[in-house]
């Protein structure tokens, strides 16, 4: 296929950095989920009744505790010396030596016995955190997103340079910058600075890791790398962001772009356990609320899951009520290029937004600003990520999901033809995955493996 620019989902107009290709979204919203998937009623803040995603869904417990949001895999991931990676690879981002897209997964060639226990997908290049707390990337290189010192693009994982004395516990990656989250609560970034997405008071790209200018005393528990802007949770839960801010991805009632952290415009009170960074447009959820988030940027295509089309420079409260047994809650959400997924813990899932390539799940082509029932069957799903097209899921028994776009082989199951219901990746015979990865304008997707 030819490759051509990402054009901004809001404005129509190219962003300064090359992006993936968006193929055209169905046109009109979902009106209903399916009579025969026999749902129970749920019931939009201020819109329609819809479908929950599964019977029993409901009534949701109060907060068991902090969900660090955006998270590749189930807590307590064991290292592991394979990782897979599948898709798009023209530069490499597989990091198995080769620019050749991969329909299948292939083996990532990591050197001197490293085990990866994070890894996470960029526009054109990958980031992993390993056992012993060093980070390794690959793939594309020309802002210095690899973090080596160099602009040389490489198909072999190379060492981030961190800082000495930095011990970094998460990493995120964006379109042509990634992030870092240290034990002290401080963040790295590197890479591409345009819109000033490395939030340390420049705009100029590095290409070593640099601290990002927090506010004074502030520690910070998570991060989420979007296009080109960055989120931040901070322990008292509240929420920053920096970087590209054109289609109000910073949630501060503007336009402005900025590269320093500013604080997002949440309600007063309001503490947030997830958040999560798509293309241009954000998602958080809402501490102590049965099933409560906050979305802004842009919203053309639902992203935001209440029911409109229409974007907001500030935080939009959704919320849902949902009726029936109270050991259900939201246990984790990812936002993609222009679709968003939600985990339960009951292992259900909903999905909402651009459907074009049927990323949804749902067994439709139709995009829908209100959820829609992931048609996951009996399967129970343990941690969720999202590509610029596709959706993916670790499944409660090793096994890895994916829907949507299939392109440059996404779906991993050696077909090249899209997929608007899961299909399994082909992971090497009796192997377990425990844990997916990709990114919000990846391309492709990666999943650290186990022998047997």
């Amino acid at each position: 296929m030819v490759r051509q620019t990402c054009q901004d989902r809001t404005t129509g107009a190219a962003p300064r950095r090359r992006m993936l290709p968006l193929r055209p979204a169905a046109a009109g919203l979902a009106a209903a989920l399916s009579a025969a998937l026999a749902m129970p009623a749920l019931t939009i803040a201020g819109g329609s009744a819809m479908a929950a995603t599964a019977a029993g869904m409901a009534s949701f417990q109060q907060e068991r505790g902090p969900v660090t949001g955006d998270r590749l895999a189930v807590a307590g991931v064991a290292a592991s010396r394979h990782v897979l990676a599948w898709g798009r690879n023209d530069f490499g981002q597989l990091g198995n030596g080769t620019s050749t897209d991969a329909s299948t997964p292939a083996r990532v060639r990591l050197a001197g016995g490293a085990k990866v226990q994070q890894v996470r997908a960029g526009c054109d290049h990958t980031v992993a955190l390993t056992s012993t707390g060093h980070v390794l990337a690959w793939g594309i290189n020309g802002n210095g997103q690899l973090g080596n010192g160099s602009i040389a693009s490489r198909e072999t994982p190379v060492r981030v340079r961190i800082p000495r004395g930095a011990k970094v516990t998460a990493v995120r990656a964006g379109c042509d910058f990634s992030l870092a989250l240290t034990s002290k609560g401080s963040v790295l970034a590197w890479g591409d600075n345009f819109y000033g997405q490395l939030g340390n008071d420049t705009t100029t790209d590095s290409h070593v890791p640099v601290w990002v200018q927090l506010p004074a005393g502030t520690k910070v528990t998570a991060i989420s790398a979007g296009g080109s802007f960055a989120l931040a949770r901070t322990a008292g839960g509240r929420v920053l962001a920096w970087g590209q801010n054109t289609n109000a991805e910073l949630g501060n009632d503007s336009t402005t772009s900025s590269d320093v952290p500013l604080r997002v415009d949440l309600p007063p009170g309001v503490k947030v356990t997830i958040v999560s960074a798509g293309y241009n447009f954000a998602v958080a959820r809402a501490a102590g609320r049965p099933f409560a988030y906050f979305a802004w940027g842009a919203n053309n295509l639902g992203q935001y899951g209440n029911g409109s089309t229409a974007s907001s420079a500030s935080p939009v409260s959704v919320s849902y009520t949902v009726r029936g047994p109270g050991h259900v809650h939201l246990a984790s959400l990812f936002a993609g290029c222009g679709h968003t997924l939600a985990l339960f813990s009951d292992g259900a899932m909903l999905a909402w937004g651009a459907n074009g390539e049927g990323q949804l799940g749902d067994g439709t082509t139709t995009s829908s600003a209100a959820p829609v029932a992931v048609k996951l069957g009996r399967t129970k799903v343990a941690a969720i990520s999202a590509s610029c097209d596709d959706s993916y899921a670790l499944t409660r028994d090793g096994q890895v999901l994916a829907w949507g776009y299939d392109g440059e082989g996404q779906l991993g199951n050696g077909s090249a033809v899209n997929s608007d219901t899961p299909l399994r990746v082909h992971l090497p015979s009796g192997w377990r995955a425990s844990a997916v990865g990709s990114g919000p304008v990846a391309g492709h997707a990666l999943a650290i493996v186990h022998r047997p």
